[in-house]
């Protein structure tokens, strides 16, 4: 009787600790899958959309960088940074990242030029449409920035427009290559 008890006890503790691996691992991906990732968000077509003509894909050596103010300061990890925006490149000059001032460069969104006439993020959302995700942006530091990130999974584009909560007005804009993250 002794033993059989311990045995039940035992297939008891390891029932409760599968039940308890289940469930965490549930809960765990769950929250990465619709809160930490971008997969709940549907693709939407970015191949047309440049910063100042400068697309994703292109070379560097193919554009015009005397028209911006040098900085010295290294934002984002980026290769050429000037005052109205940043431009990552991998090791063959490909163009793999740009963050701009929204205020210092134009947007190209198709063969629009939305910059001239779009100063509010809801704008853009009626051009690109709404398939994209909303957060807080640099929420560390304050939530007065909200970013809207849109992808395209078909070219492995991510864009992202920061914003003000306040007033829709548009601070930046992120082209990437890879899921823009909020540092």
């Amino acid at each position: 009787m002794k033993n059989g008890k311990k045995k039940f006890l035992f297939k008891s503790i390891i029932y409760i600790v599968i039940l308890v691996a289940i469930f965490f691992g549930t809960v765990s991906f769950t929250k990465f899958y619709f809160y930490d990732s971008d997969y709940s968000v549907r693709s939407t077509e970015l191949d047309a959309v440049a910063i100042d003509d400068i697309k994703l894909g292109m070379n560097i050596s193919s554009i015009d960088l005397s028209k911006y103010t040098p900085i010295d300061t290294n934002v984002d990890e980026c290769n050429y940074n000037f005052e109205e925006l940043s431009i990552k490149t991998n090791t063959k000059g490909i163009i793999e990242y740009i963050v701009a001032n929204f205020s210092d460069v134009d947007l190209f969104v198709g063969q629009e030029d939305t910059s001239k006439r779009m100063k509010k993020v809801n704008e853009v959302w009626n051009v690109l449409g709404g398939n994209y995700k909303n957060e807080n942006y640099n929420s560390k530091e304050n939530n007065y920035w909200k970013i809207s990130k849109y992808i395209d999974n078909e070219d492995d584009i991510y864009f992202g427009i920061v914003y003000s909560r306040y007033n829709n007005e548009m601070s930046k804009v992120i082209l990437s290559s890879q899921r823009i993250t909020n540092n």
